[in-house]
Protein backbone atom coordinates (compact mmCIF):
# COMPACT_ATOMS: atom_id res chain seq x y z
CA UNK A 1 0.00 0.00 0.00
CA UNK A 2 2.48 2.39 0.75
CA UNK A 3 4.74 1.46 -2.24
CA UNK A 4 1.62 2.09 -4.10
CA UNK A 5 1.16 5.71 -2.73
CA UNK A 6 5.02 6.51 -3.43
CA UNK A 7 4.71 5.53 -6.74
CA UNK A 8 1.14 7.95 -7.58
CA UNK A 9 3.39 10.75 -5.49
CA UNK A 10 6.35 10.32 -7.69
CA UNK A 11 4.05 10.26 -10.41
CA UNK A 12 2.12 13.21 -9.76
CA UNK A 13 5.51 15.39 -8.93
CA UNK A 14 7.23 14.10 -12.36
CA UNK A 15 3.73 15.87 -13.50
CA UNK A 16 4.09 18.64 -12.05
CA UNK A 17 7.53 19.54 -12.46
CA UNK A 18 6.74 18.85 -16.51
CA UNK A 19 3.69 21.43 -15.78
CA UNK A 20 6.45 24.04 -15.07
CA UNK A 21 9.07 23.39 -17.90
CA UNK A 22 6.06 23.40 -20.41
CA UNK A 23 4.38 26.44 -19.15
CA UNK A 24 8.13 28.45 -18.97
CA UNK A 25 8.89 27.34 -22.54
CA UNK A 26 5.60 28.27 -23.86
CA UNK A 27 6.35 31.78 -21.90
CA UNK A 28 10.09 31.81 -23.56
CA UNK A 29 8.25 31.31 -27.44
CA UNK A 30 5.65 33.92 -26.47
CA UNK A 31 5.39 36.28 -29.74
CA UNK A 32 4.09 39.44 -28.64
CA UNK A 33 3.16 40.61 -32.75
CA UNK A 34 0.99 37.34 -33.11
CA UNK A 35 0.04 37.23 -29.90
CA UNK A 36 0.40 33.39 -29.15
CA UNK A 37 2.94 30.90 -27.88
CA UNK A 38 5.43 29.03 -30.69
CA UNK A 39 3.37 25.11 -29.42
CA UNK A 40 5.16 23.02 -32.47
CA UNK A 41 8.49 24.76 -30.97
CA UNK A 42 7.51 23.31 -27.55
CA UNK A 43 6.16 19.82 -28.24
CA UNK A 44 9.59 19.76 -30.42
CA UNK A 45 12.05 20.74 -27.80
CA UNK A 46 9.95 18.78 -24.86
CA UNK A 47 9.86 15.73 -26.97
CA UNK A 48 5.74 15.11 -26.10
CA UNK A 49 2.80 15.08 -29.11
CA UNK A 50 1.34 18.97 -28.53
CA UNK A 51 -1.70 17.92 -27.65
CA UNK A 52 0.19 16.22 -24.34
CA UNK A 53 2.05 19.90 -23.66
CA UNK A 54 -1.23 22.24 -24.03
CA UNK A 55 -2.84 19.89 -21.17
CA UNK A 56 0.34 20.29 -19.01
CA UNK A 57 0.58 24.61 -19.32
CA UNK A 58 -0.56 25.98 -15.82
CA UNK A 59 -2.05 29.23 -16.65
CA UNK A 60 -1.58 30.37 -13.19
CA UNK A 61 2.05 30.01 -13.69
CA UNK A 62 2.41 31.73 -17.17
CA UNK A 63 3.25 35.99 -17.67
CA UNK A 64 1.86 35.53 -21.01
CA UNK A 65 -1.77 37.76 -21.35
CA UNK A 66 -4.57 36.09 -22.42
CA UNK A 67 -6.37 38.13 -25.16
CA UNK A 68 -9.67 38.82 -25.40
CA UNK A 69 -11.43 38.85 -29.10
CA UNK A 70 -14.99 38.97 -28.28
CA UNK A 71 -15.66 40.73 -32.00
CA UNK A 72 -14.62 39.01 -34.67
CA UNK A 73 -13.43 41.94 -36.54
CA UNK A 74 -10.98 41.98 -33.96
CA UNK A 75 -9.57 38.57 -35.74
CA UNK A 76 -7.08 38.77 -38.09
CA UNK A 77 -7.23 36.35 -41.25
CA UNK A 78 -4.29 34.29 -40.01
CA UNK A 79 -5.47 33.91 -36.41
CA UNK A 80 -8.68 32.34 -37.54
CA UNK A 81 -6.97 30.40 -40.34
CA UNK A 82 -4.40 28.75 -37.46
CA UNK A 83 -8.00 28.18 -35.51
CA UNK A 84 -9.53 26.33 -38.38
CA UNK A 85 -7.07 24.61 -39.00
CA UNK A 86 -5.89 23.43 -35.34
CA UNK A 87 -9.55 22.17 -35.20
CA UNK A 88 -9.42 20.24 -38.20
CA UNK A 89 -6.13 18.70 -37.70
CA UNK A 90 -6.47 17.90 -34.13
CA UNK A 91 -9.95 17.28 -33.01
CA UNK A 92 -12.57 17.49 -36.13
CA UNK A 93 -15.71 17.59 -33.49
CA UNK A 94 -14.86 19.86 -30.12
CA UNK A 95 -15.82 18.82 -26.73
CA UNK A 96 -15.93 21.48 -23.81
CA UNK A 97 -12.60 20.02 -22.49
CA UNK A 98 -10.91 20.23 -25.96
CA UNK A 99 -12.23 24.01 -26.25
CA UNK A 100 -9.88 24.74 -23.19
CA UNK A 101 -6.80 23.11 -24.93
CA UNK A 102 -8.07 25.34 -28.39
CA UNK A 103 -8.08 28.94 -26.20
CA UNK A 104 -4.23 27.65 -24.57
CA UNK A 105 -3.30 27.49 -28.47
CA UNK A 106 -4.65 30.27 -29.44
CA UNK A 107 -4.35 32.13 -26.54
CA UNK A 108 -7.65 33.50 -26.74
CA UNK A 109 -10.61 33.41 -23.98
CA UNK A 110 -12.00 29.85 -24.94
CA UNK A 111 -16.03 31.54 -25.62
CA UNK A 112 -13.99 34.16 -28.08
CA UNK A 113 -12.26 30.80 -29.63
CA UNK A 114 -15.70 29.15 -30.24
CA UNK A 115 -17.24 31.90 -31.66
CA UNK A 116 -14.52 32.80 -34.30
CA UNK A 117 -14.81 28.92 -35.37
CA UNK A 118 -18.70 29.28 -35.92
CA UNK A 119 -19.46 32.61 -37.47
CA UNK A 120 -20.13 32.86 -40.92
CA UNK A 121 -18.35 34.96 -43.08
CA UNK A 122 -21.53 36.78 -44.55
CA UNK A 123 -22.00 38.29 -40.97
CA UNK A 124 -18.79 40.20 -40.70
CA UNK A 125 -19.27 42.83 -43.13
CA UNK A 126 -19.81 46.04 -42.34
CA UNK A 127 -21.60 49.21 -44.20
CA UNK A 128 -18.11 51.20 -43.65
CA UNK A 129 -16.52 47.94 -45.39
CA UNK A 130 -19.17 47.92 -47.94
CA UNK A 131 -18.87 51.45 -48.78
CA UNK A 132 -14.95 50.86 -49.19
CA UNK A 133 -14.89 48.20 -50.85
CA UNK A 134 -17.11 49.47 -53.27
CA UNK A 135 -14.62 52.47 -53.92
CA UNK A 136 -11.88 49.73 -54.14
CA UNK A 137 -14.12 48.51 -57.19
CA UNK A 138 -15.20 51.57 -58.91
CA UNK A 139 -11.42 52.57 -58.90
CA UNK A 140 -10.56 49.09 -61.00
CA UNK A 141 -8.96 46.78 -58.42
CA UNK A 142 -9.62 43.27 -58.47
CA UNK A 143 -11.28 40.92 -55.78
CA UNK A 144 -7.20 39.45 -54.90
CA UNK A 145 -6.63 42.81 -54.73
CA UNK A 146 -9.17 44.05 -52.70
CA UNK A 147 -8.59 40.66 -50.36
CA UNK A 148 -5.22 42.05 -49.18
CA UNK A 149 -7.00 44.84 -47.71
CA UNK A 150 -9.50 42.85 -46.10
CA UNK A 151 -7.49 39.40 -45.19
CA UNK A 152 -10.38 38.73 -42.26
CA UNK A 153 -12.94 37.37 -44.29
CA UNK A 154 -10.23 34.07 -44.78
CA UNK A 155 -10.65 33.85 -49.03
CA UNK A 156 -11.25 35.82 -51.47
CA UNK A 157 -14.02 33.15 -52.13
CA UNK A 158 -15.80 34.22 -48.75
CA UNK A 159 -15.10 37.90 -49.31
CA UNK A 160 -16.96 38.23 -52.71
CA UNK A 161 -19.63 36.42 -51.06
CA UNK A 162 -20.19 38.35 -48.30
CA UNK A 163 -20.12 41.57 -50.29
CA UNK A 164 -22.67 40.35 -52.57
CA UNK A 165 -24.92 39.32 -49.45
CA UNK A 166 -24.75 42.79 -47.87
CA UNK A 167 -25.30 44.10 -51.02
CA UNK A 168 -28.85 42.84 -51.44
CA UNK A 169 -29.73 44.35 -47.97
CA UNK A 170 -28.75 47.91 -49.49
CA UNK A 171 -30.04 47.51 -52.86
CA UNK A 172 -33.35 46.29 -51.47
CA UNK A 173 -35.97 48.95 -51.98
CA UNK A 174 -39.78 48.75 -50.75
CA UNK A 175 -42.60 49.18 -53.50
CA UNK A 176 -43.95 52.34 -53.49
CA UNK A 177 -47.35 52.55 -52.67
CA UNK A 178 -49.62 52.57 -55.47
CA UNK A 179 -51.58 56.22 -56.37
CA UNK A 180 -55.38 55.72 -55.57
CA UNK A 181 -58.01 56.66 -58.41
CA UNK A 182 -60.11 58.99 -57.50
CA UNK A 183 -63.76 59.41 -57.93
CA UNK A 184 -62.75 62.18 -60.60
CA UNK A 185 -60.22 59.80 -62.84
CA UNK A 186 -62.48 57.14 -62.27
CA UNK A 187 -65.20 58.73 -64.14
CA UNK A 188 -62.59 60.46 -66.65
CA UNK A 189 -61.80 56.52 -67.49
CA UNK A 190 -64.80 55.19 -67.52
CA UNK A 191 -65.92 57.67 -70.24
CA UNK A 192 -62.95 56.95 -71.92
CA UNK A 193 -63.86 52.98 -71.77
CA UNK A 194 -67.10 53.65 -73.28
CA UNK A 195 -65.51 55.61 -75.50
CA UNK A 196 -62.56 53.65 -77.15
CA UNK A 197 -63.17 50.11 -75.78
CA UNK A 198 -64.07 47.00 -78.10
CA UNK A 199 -64.49 43.52 -77.50
CA UNK A 200 -61.82 41.66 -77.48
CA UNK A 201 -59.18 44.43 -78.03
CA UNK A 202 -58.43 47.29 -75.73
CA UNK A 203 -55.14 48.56 -77.15
CA UNK A 204 -56.92 51.40 -78.25
CA UNK A 205 -58.58 52.48 -74.74
CA UNK A 206 -55.02 51.82 -73.24
CA UNK A 207 -53.38 54.00 -75.44
CA UNK A 208 -56.15 56.76 -74.49
CA UNK A 209 -55.87 56.32 -71.07
CA UNK A 210 -52.11 56.23 -70.96
CA UNK A 211 -51.93 59.39 -72.68
CA UNK A 212 -54.82 60.79 -70.44
CA UNK A 213 -53.11 59.60 -67.09
CA UNK A 214 -49.47 59.73 -67.86
CA UNK A 215 -48.34 59.67 -63.95
CA UNK A 216 -49.71 56.27 -63.65
CA UNK A 217 -48.06 53.07 -64.75
CA UNK A 218 -49.80 50.75 -67.58
CA UNK A 219 -50.43 47.58 -65.23
CA UNK A 220 -52.55 50.29 -63.06
CA UNK A 221 -54.39 51.57 -65.69
CA UNK A 222 -55.15 47.78 -67.19
CA UNK A 223 -56.16 46.53 -63.47
CA UNK A 224 -58.65 49.77 -63.14
CA UNK A 225 -60.02 49.13 -66.93
CA UNK A 226 -60.75 45.57 -65.44
CA UNK A 227 -62.55 46.83 -62.60
CA UNK A 228 -64.43 48.71 -64.53
CA UNK A 229 -65.39 46.20 -66.92
CA UNK A 230 -66.39 43.95 -65.05
CA UNK A 231 -68.56 46.52 -63.17
CA UNK A 232 -70.33 47.12 -66.47
CA UNK A 233 -70.46 44.05 -67.32
CA UNK A 234 -73.03 42.53 -64.68
CA UNK A 235 -75.83 40.85 -67.01
CA UNK A 236 -78.88 43.03 -66.27
CA UNK A 237 -82.76 41.59 -67.10
CA UNK A 238 -82.86 43.94 -70.61
CA UNK A 239 -79.59 42.36 -71.61
CA UNK A 240 -81.61 38.40 -71.08
CA UNK A 241 -84.47 39.91 -72.97
CA UNK A 242 -82.50 41.74 -75.75
CA UNK A 243 -81.15 38.36 -76.68
CA UNK A 244 -84.02 36.43 -76.41
CA UNK A 245 -85.53 38.39 -79.14
CA UNK A 246 -82.43 38.23 -81.51
CA UNK A 247 -82.01 34.20 -80.86
CA UNK A 248 -85.43 34.10 -82.22
CA UNK A 249 -84.79 36.19 -84.89
CA UNK A 250 -81.27 35.14 -86.00
CA UNK A 251 -81.11 31.75 -84.13
CA UNK A 252 -77.53 30.79 -82.37
CA UNK A 253 -76.03 33.24 -84.34
CA UNK A 254 -73.73 34.81 -81.32
CA UNK A 255 -71.50 36.72 -84.21
CA UNK A 256 -74.15 38.20 -85.67
CA UNK A 257 -76.33 38.91 -82.35
CA UNK A 258 -72.89 39.94 -80.66
CA UNK A 259 -73.03 42.73 -83.61
CA UNK A 260 -76.65 43.61 -83.06
CA UNK A 261 -76.17 44.78 -79.60
CA UNK A 262 -71.93 45.59 -79.42
CA UNK A 263 -70.55 42.53 -77.52
CA UNK A 264 -68.53 40.11 -77.94
CA UNK A 265 -70.07 36.62 -79.11
CA UNK A 266 -68.78 34.99 -75.96
CA UNK A 267 -70.84 37.07 -73.65
CA UNK A 268 -73.54 36.68 -76.00
CA UNK A 269 -73.19 33.04 -75.01
CA UNK A 270 -73.04 33.48 -71.45
CA UNK A 271 -76.14 36.12 -71.76
CA UNK A 272 -78.31 33.49 -73.28
CA UNK A 273 -77.43 30.79 -70.60
CA UNK A 274 -77.79 33.15 -67.64
CA UNK A 275 -81.51 33.40 -69.59
CA UNK A 276 -82.20 29.74 -69.88
CA UNK A 277 -81.03 29.07 -66.50
CA UNK A 278 -83.67 31.98 -65.24
CA UNK A 279 -86.46 30.55 -67.06
CA UNK A 280 -85.50 27.06 -65.89
CA UNK A 281 -85.31 27.62 -62.07
CA UNK A 282 -87.92 27.44 -59.91
CA UNK A 283 -87.96 28.21 -56.16
CA UNK A 284 -90.91 25.89 -55.05
CA UNK A 285 -90.68 22.57 -54.78
CA UNK A 286 -92.78 20.28 -56.23
CA UNK A 287 -93.56 16.57 -54.90
CA UNK A 288 -91.83 14.90 -57.91
CA UNK A 289 -88.57 17.01 -57.64
CA UNK A 290 -88.78 15.62 -53.97
CA UNK A 291 -88.91 12.30 -54.63
CA UNK A 292 -86.41 12.22 -57.03
CA UNK A 293 -84.18 14.18 -54.12
CA UNK A 294 -84.81 11.55 -51.64
CA UNK A 295 -83.91 8.59 -54.57
CA UNK A 296 -80.87 10.84 -54.80
CA UNK A 297 -79.58 10.45 -51.35
CA UNK A 298 -80.54 6.71 -51.17
CA UNK A 299 -78.52 5.90 -54.05
CA UNK A 300 -75.53 8.32 -52.77
CA UNK A 301 -76.11 10.60 -55.53
CA UNK A 302 -74.41 14.27 -55.10
CA UNK A 303 -75.57 17.72 -55.36
CA UNK A 304 -74.49 18.27 -58.94
CA UNK A 305 -75.84 14.94 -60.31
CA UNK A 306 -79.39 15.75 -58.69
CA UNK A 307 -79.32 19.19 -59.87
CA UNK A 308 -79.09 17.52 -63.07
CA UNK A 309 -81.88 14.97 -62.45
CA UNK A 310 -84.31 17.68 -61.61
CA UNK A 311 -83.43 20.32 -64.00
CA UNK A 312 -85.41 23.27 -62.36
CA UNK A 313 -83.34 23.46 -59.49
CA UNK A 314 -79.61 25.00 -58.92
CA UNK A 315 -76.56 23.22 -57.31
CA UNK A 316 -77.04 25.29 -53.88
CA UNK A 317 -80.54 24.82 -53.45
CA UNK A 318 -80.30 21.19 -53.81
CA UNK A 319 -77.58 20.81 -51.41
CA UNK A 320 -79.75 23.08 -49.15
CA UNK A 321 -83.06 20.58 -49.76
CA UNK A 322 -80.58 17.44 -49.26
CA UNK A 323 -79.33 18.68 -45.82
CA UNK A 324 -82.77 19.38 -45.06
CA UNK A 325 -84.22 15.93 -45.69
CA UNK A 326 -81.25 14.33 -44.08
CA UNK A 327 -81.65 16.16 -40.81
CA UNK A 328 -85.32 15.26 -41.02
CA UNK A 329 -85.43 11.97 -41.64
CA UNK A 330 -85.91 12.36 -44.89
CA UNK A 331 -89.84 13.51 -44.11
CA UNK A 332 -91.22 15.58 -46.93
CA UNK A 333 -90.63 19.45 -46.19
CA UNK A 334 -92.25 21.95 -48.33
Amino acid sequence: MEQALAADDARLQKRAELSIRVTQMADRTYNKQCGRCDWELVARDMDMPLIECLRLFDPSLSTVPVRSLPNITNWLADDISTLKSLVLEHFGVVTADEWILVSVYMNVEQADCYMANNTRAYQRMTPGMYKEITQHRNNGLQWKDIFELYPIFGSVQVLYYAYRQFKKHVDFKPKAKPIKWSDADTCRLKELVQTYYKPGNRREVLTQAQMGFPNRSQQSIINKIKQIRCKTSDISQSDMDRVNKLVGAYGKDWERIGQEIDVSPLRVQRIWTRYQQQQKVTLAWTGDELDILRKCIDDGVGMAEASRLIGTKTLSACDAKMRTLKRAGKQQYY
